[in-house]
């Protein structure tokens, strides 16, 4: 944020120095087309985004333990698990919910893997802290409703007549 010095602060008339230092800080912090803008926390009603919309990836997720404090925490938008071990079901955990936040997770190993909402949250209607499974080579897009609850929407899995999976 520019530094400006005014007449009202000083108590006294600037001098040239003054207004000319004042010019040059804000010309310095001032955004200009094509700078990328920096934002802490953007508070917005009915926002339209346009252009392309990239989100966040995990490509090689590993599940660890089985419960939801030795889970992997996943801080991506999508996170695919690709290790999970055969013996039991490894875990990851969920972000806390906000509402509208939206996670993908993305199982492509032989074993289910345990999914665990933040401490204090839930899935679906489960109680707080209680996990789903994700089966073997399937997929999970969950969305948070509100800052403690996360619904899950199952993608269906079509195979063709030969048991091959088609999609």
């Amino acid at each position: 944020m520019s530094t400006v010095t005014t007449r009202a602060g000083k108590g006294s008339p600037l001098t040239n120095t003054e207004v000319d230092t004042n010019f040059t800080n804000l010309n310095t912090d001032k955004y200009e087309s094509g700078d990328n803008a920096s934002l802490g926390t953007l508070a917005a009603g009915n926002t339209t985004l346009s252009g392309t919309l990239k989100l966040s990836i995990s490509a090689t997720v590993a599940a660890a333990g089985t419960t939801q404090g030795a889970g992997t925490v996943l801080t991506a938008t999508t996170n695919i698990v690709t290790s999970c071990t055969a013996s039991s079901a490894e875990a990851v955990v969920l972000p806390g919910a906000a509402a509208g936040l939206f996670i993908k997770v993305i199982n492509t190993t032989a074993v289910a893997v345990k999914i665990f909402p933040a401490s204090g949250d839930n899935i679906d209607t489960g109680s707080a802290n209680a996990s789903i499974t994700l089966a073997p080579y399937t997929s999970y897009s969950l969305s948070a409703k509100d800052a403690s609850t996360w619904y899950r929407e199952t993608n269906p899995i079509v195979f063709d007549s030969s048991g091959n999976r088609l999609n």
